[in-house]
């Protein structure tokens, strides 16, 4: 009998975990980390109620929102490196990282989306603290977590 593809089994997600490597050494732990921080971010922007994320939105697609955040993601991969060294207390966001994707936000709209960022790096991080995983600790080890979503 074949294994089952998680992807087999759950819905269609926004955010593709193969955003996150482009070769098999790229499957590691702190890939699927930030694969998970993206897709926290993406329900963060799509769940919110406030006014200016919700015109924000409405101006894009479902896929559009799940490139941003992908983008976004990655981003902050150097500033959480540098936490994770020590060199920083705390991964630190820049709140250029929207302008840079989105050149036509307003700085509301910038703002809203560092203040969503900073709810779903704090969500993140509470659900990362009693995982087995230990994504960050063992960010170099090789996760098998990409094989099993297939191309989701």
């Amino acid at each position: 009998m074949p294994t089952e593809q998680l992807s087999d089994v759950m819905p269609e997600l926004r955010v593709k975990s193969y955003w996150f490597y482009n070769a098999e050494r790229g499957k590691v732990k702190i890939n699927w980390f930030l694969y998970e921080y993206a897709c926290v971010l993406y329900d963060h922007i799509r769940d919110s109620r406030k006014k200016v994320l919700r015109k924000w939105k409405a101006r894009r697609s479902d896929e559009q929102i799940a490139e941003f955040c992908a983008y976004y993601s990655k981003r902050v991969r150097l500033s959480v490196n540098y936490w994770l060294v020590g060199a920083t207390k705390e991964a630190d966001f820049e709140d250029t990282y929207a302008s840079d994707y989105c050149h036509t936000n307003t700085q509301s709209e910038n703002d809203a989306i560092f203040e969503v960022a900073t709810e779903a790096w704090a969500e993140l991080r509470e659900t990362c603290s009693v995982c087995p995983c230990r994504c960050l600790d063992e960010r170099y080890e090789s996760c098998s977590f990409f094989d099993r979503m297939g191309q989701s």
